[in-house]
Order: structure tokens, then C-alpha cells, then sequence
């Protein structure tokens, strides 16, 4: 990828996330956060990879629907900040890389409070009777 394009990307992306977080008033939206932009080698056409707080299908369905209700206002508004030939045309898409990474990460911090638990309840008991705060250093 040029690094034109990518630079376009990058600026669509930062304005599409201005656009809805500052100039939206739709109460519907919630909280959306922009997380990635794929543009076209001709410029016409943009995916832009949306986040949302909500997780349910419905609450995800519904948001979409308002985004692209909303596709012609943000593609207007957008169009007046580029200094392309032509304005793509935006589809957005929800992202699930968010969801996954909070899932992952909840379930590495399961697996390490378990292994903790595991090991302080296999540690030898101090010299004062008393488990130890910390495990036992490991030796090498």
C-alpha cells in the first residue's frame, strides 16, 4: 500500500471517529469507537471497522441500522475534509477484535488467579506456621 493511500486511510478513519463522536446526535448511536479503515486503490470505496459497548445481537443490529442511516450525513461531512477526487462510499462494519481481546484477556486472568490459588494452597507453610505471602522463588 502507497504511502498516499495510507495516509487518506489514516485521515478517514480520524474523521469518521470525529464525525460520530462530536457531530452525531443521534441517541441511538451509544457508544461506537472507530477501530480500523480499509480503503480502495481507486479511492470509492470504504470499510470502516466499528466497536461497540453493547454485545448483544440485538442492541449490535440496531446500531448498525442507525450507521447506516446515517452512512449519506457522515459521507457528507467527510467529503468537505478530504482533498481527494472523489469521496468513497462508506459501509461500516462491526468489529469483534475488541470483544475477542476483552475475552481473551478475562480468561488469561481466570487461568492465573487459578494458578496462584493452586500453588499457595501447595506452599509449605512459614517457619511461623503461617502460609507465605508470596510463592517461593523459583531456583535456576
Amino acid at each position: 500500500m502507497g504511502i498516499g493511500i495510507e495516509r487518506v486511510r489514516e485521515k478517514i478513519k480520524h474523521e469518521v471517529a470525529r464525525i460520530l463522536q462530536n457531530e452525531m446526535n443521534d441517541p441511538r448511536m451509544g457508544f461506537v469507537t472507530v477501530v480500523g479503515c480499509e480503503l480502495s486503490a481507486d479511492y470509492r470505496h470504504c470499510k470502516i471497522h466499528v466497536s461497540f459497548l453493547e454485545d448483544r445481537p440485538g442492541e449490535i443490529r440496531r446500531i448498525l441500522g442507525m450507521l447506516e442511516d446515517a452512512r449519506g450525513y457522515v459521507q457528507g461531512k467527510l467529503a468537505g475534509r478530504l482533498r481527494t477526487r472523489v469521496t468513497p462510499r462508506l459501509e461500516f462494519i462491526h468489529d469483534t477484535g475488541a470483544q475477542k481481546s476483552i475475552a481473551i484477556s478475562s480468561l488469561l486472568d481466570d487461568l492465573r488467579r487459578e494458578r496462584e490459588e493452586r500453588e499457595a494452597a501447595h506452599a509449605p507453610p512459614s517457619e511461623d506456621g503461617e502460609p507465605p505471602d508470596e510463592p517461593p522463588a523459583e531456583a535456576e
